[in-house]
């Protein structure tokens, strides 16, 4: 009886070992919705006081895809929801309610990177409320490579080439801050398995922190930085046949110092976040439905 039970496990989702291509498979009128939980726990030393704070965010997202073909494809990106509980940032309850129905759009090219952005200064008009003040702070912590980077932890983690179990591939990117400095991305991905036509990835990551310049209405220029992402690890569902990411999870976190200038005085800071998310695909809204 046993035997014939494995036996009948193994029918039902069987393994493949052969190459595989993991890449997403758009066209267009394709809807679809992310919805993406985060946890932060957050310690902060600013002047020799030390401040923790521990905040959730559950933001969803709604993609639409406006055209397809095999060099570009522009999606839409809506945002459904967005909602923070516990600490954080002042006003971040209040940029959340301003967030819903702000859409931009990016156009990916063959290996779903980001190459172009539009929608990105009526993005900022939207989530502002129209003070100006608020959107050049905005600017500054939301910039255009931000926004970038919201697609492409979405859509870049395919290697563009078949692979098979055990095989692993790599992607820099750079998450840019404006006038704050840029974290720079490595991830190692691994295709670890695939079994009744979805393929579990692996990755683990490792990040740098460059300093900016400064100036673009952030009060602060970060001087030195030494950023390190610890023990940073990611999995992820891929459905083969769908051509579609399922779900994924994020786990790590960040630690190191840095310091800051205003006004003529140097403010050494240090911080220890400690991150852990988790995202899934669907075709249903999963706020309505």
């Amino acid at each position: 009886m046993l035997t014939a039970t494995l036996a009948l496990a193994l029918a039902v989702a069987p393994a493949q070992t052969g190459p595989v291509t993991l890449k997403w498979t758009l066209k267009e009128g394709d809807l679809f919705y992310a919805k993406t939980v985060q946890d932060m726990d957050m310690s902060l030393g600013v002047l020799g006081m030390n401040q923790d704070i521990k905040q959730k965010v559950t933001t969803v997202v709604r993609f639409k895809v406006k055209s397809a073909s095999p060099s570009a494809t522009v999606v839409e990106m809506t945002y459904v929801e967005f909602t923070t509980d516990g600490g954080g940032f002042p006003g971040a309850a209040a940029i959340g309610e301003k967030l819903k129905g702000a859409s931009i759009t990016a156009t990916l090219n063959d290996k779903m990177k980001v190459t172009k952005v539009e929608g990105y200064d009526k993005f900022l008009d939207a989530i502002s409320g129209g003070d100006e003040n608020q959107k050049t702070l905005l600017k500054a912590v939301m910039s255009e490579g931000t926004v970038q980077q919201m697609f492409s932890q979405t859509f870049a983690i395919a290697p563009g080439k078949p692979v098979a179990v055990g095989d692993t591939w790599t992607d820099t990117d750079k998450m840019s801050m404006g006038p704050m400095g840029d974290f720079v991305l490595k991830q190692t991905f691994k295709l670890e398995g695939v079994t009744g036509g979805v393929a579990k990835i692996t990755s683990k990551v490792e990040m740098d922190f460059k300093p900016g310049a400064g100036g673009g209405g952030f009060p602060l220029k970060i001087t030195k930085a030494d950023m390190k992402a610890d023990n940073y690890r990611g999995t992820y569902s891929f459905d083969t046949k769908a051509g579609r990411l399922k779900d994924a999870t994020a786990d790590g976190s960040i630690a190191g110092s840095m310091t800051a200038s205003a006004n003529g005085q140097d403010i050494d800071i240090t911080m220890k976040i400690k991150m852990k998310g988790t995202t899934a695909v669907t075709d249903k809204n999963p706020v309505r439905d």
